[in-house]
């Protein structure tokens, strides 16, 4: 079994847990919780990963904020820049898109036609084609170069997985998750990740830079 259906496997069992014990908090969440609940994000390290296994061998579709359906490989040949985050968050994904935004802003005019940018939402219930393309028309953000992805909770888990991305659902529906850009090569390969919030972008850019002319 190589490396990449073992990720799948310890997907389905991590997502399998996690399922069971949500349950059960929503079974014992107390009634009068308060609306403020949605502000408590808590930042979740990321884990190690591969840097040997291409995020392409993932075989799962997509959909996207544009109504279509996407293969991850086909964006093979593109630097693509890659970070998971849900729609209705109000703390620390508006931060990550911004953070994206900042990388992209650094390189140069040719540099940006070759590089793909890629959300994909932990949220697969809210977060439908349309609720994406809200997304995207309110942060203003409809530059052909943007994706904005959904799918299975299944798929989700494996690419997280892949990505060194934790994350977990509470009992209000919102997620706490790691704060992680990821920077895959034309082949898919993971070769740079910033985490954090708000993180210095001139090397990360320098690497995109880079692979561009590879």
């Amino acid at each position: 079994m190589n490396k990449l259906l073992k990720l799948t496997a310890l997907a389905s069992l991590i997502f399998a847990v996690q399922s069971f014990a949500q349950d059960h908090s929503h079974h014992n969440m107390h009634k009068n919780q308060t609306a403020n609940d949605h502000s408590n994000h808590t930042a979740m390290n990321a884990a190690e990963v591969s840097h040997s296994e291409s995020v392409y061998q993932i075989d799962a579709t997509w959909n996207t904020h544009k109504n279509s359906q996407l293969k991850l490989s086909e964006l093979e040949g593109h630097p693509v820049i890659l970070s998971m985050i849900y729609g209705s968050c109000t703390t620390a994904c508006p931060v990550l898109v911004h953070d994206v935004k900042r990388l992209y802003s650094k390189l140069d005019e040719d540099t940006k036609q070759q590089v793909k940018l890629v959300m994909v939402s932990f949220d697969t219930d809210r977060d439908t084609p349309e609720a994406l393309a809200d997304y995207v028309k309110q942060y203003q953000l409809n530059n052909d170069n943007w994706l904005f992805l959904n799918g299975s909770e299944q798929d989700i888990r494996t690419l997280a997985t892949v990505l060194g991305v934790r994350y977990r659902q509470r009992p209000d529906g919102d997620f706490d998750h790691s704060n992680l850009i990821t920077i895959l090569d034309k082949q898919g390969l993971i070769v740079e990740r910033i985490e954090g919030l708000s993180q210095p972008m001139e090397k990360p850019a320098n690497v995109v830079a880079k692979l561009v002319n590879d």
